[in-house]
């Protein structure tokens, strides 16, 4: 008989956060009733340390996190188990490819989030501005990248960017990268995987790439913060709903694919819950609770 389900670990976009990019109530009851039937519960995101804490702040759940992809593996009070970094030239090699093209970049460092000043995120915005007279949707994101950038902060605007990355020694976490151009997207993922050794690049969405240190995924993080909580990979059930969470379903005891996944990620799940919009965590959590799914 499979063994019970100690650990769950969720992604947080399309996964444990609702398009309202919160954690909602009925889900955070369900993940604290878990926590008192044994079941703990962990982060593993793309997103940075910082933002992804915010968010579990705001839902008031303190819980280890996996950022970046799992290139960071942090316990619930904040120490470091692991950073997995690119070196300074597969950073400039990422940057010296991605800048050809007119599309929007960050890139995850010990600074936070930063791009580059200058043409390439100059062209990115001309272009989405454009698109977003024909299309809602780029009006959205337009929106979206005009607070981001230049209202709110979020991400810093940095002038001298080569000079910058050569600054940030082992600190350089992952980049992202977002377009519209789903092709101009596969151009990029090919020329990276072509040109740049020691990288591993994914997705976690139709419109970005992803792209870490090799060993950077949420299946090696996630093996990392099981052993450091004395749980066997046997017993941890992972959910999540796109490309870069497949690594952590291909070593958990449990996957999970969210209602509203990709079709590669339901593939390989073990279940397939309802979706974020459903409380699909919510339902996943009670299953696994009530020894439904094993």
């Amino acid at each position: 008989m499979a063994k019970a389900i100690k650990l769950l670990i969720s992604d947080m976009d399309g996964t444990v956060l609702s398009s309202k990019q919160k954690i909602e109530p009925e889900t955070i009851a369900a993940i604290e009733a878990a926590k008192e039937q044994g079941i703990d519960f962990a982060i593993a995101t793309g997103r940075n340390y910082l933002n992804a804490k915010e968010l579990t702040d705001q839902a008031g759940i303190t819980c280890p996190i996996i950022a970046s992809n799992g290139a960071r593996v942090l316990t619930a009070d904040g120490e470091e188990l692991s950073a997995t970094t690119l070196t300074t030239e597969q950073a400039q090699q990422i940057y010296g490819i991605i800048s050809q093209y007119e599309v929007f970049f960050e890139m995850f460092c010990d600074k936070g989030l930063v791009t580059a000043q200058g043409a390439t995120i100059d062209a990115a915005y001309d272009s989405l501005k454009e698109m977003s007279q024909e299309s809602d949707r780029a009006k959205n994101v337009l929106e979206f990248f005009h607070d981001r950038y230049y209202v709110n902060e979020d991400v810093k605007m940095i002038d001298g960017f080569r000079s910058f990355i050569r600054n940030q020694t082992n600190q350089v976490f992952k980049f992202i990268s977002f377009s519209f151009d789903q092709e101009l997207m596969k151009k990029i993922w090919e020329e990276i995987e072509q040109k740049v050794e020691g990288v591993y690049v994914t997705s976690s969405g139709h419109d970005n790439i992803e792209v870490m240190a090799l060993g950077a995924d949420k299946g090696t993080a996630v093996k990392t913060l099981a052993k450091h909580l004395g749980v066997s990979i046997e017993e941890v059930a992972v959910i999540g709903d796109n490309l870069n969470d497949v690594p952590m379903f291909k070593v958990a005891g449990m996957a999970i694919a969210m209602g509203n996944g990709h079709d590669d990620a339901k593939a390989i799940a073990h279940q397939v819950t309802k979706t974020n919009n459903e409380n699909g965590v919510g339902y996943a959590i009670r299953q696994l609770a009530d020894r439904a799914w094993t």
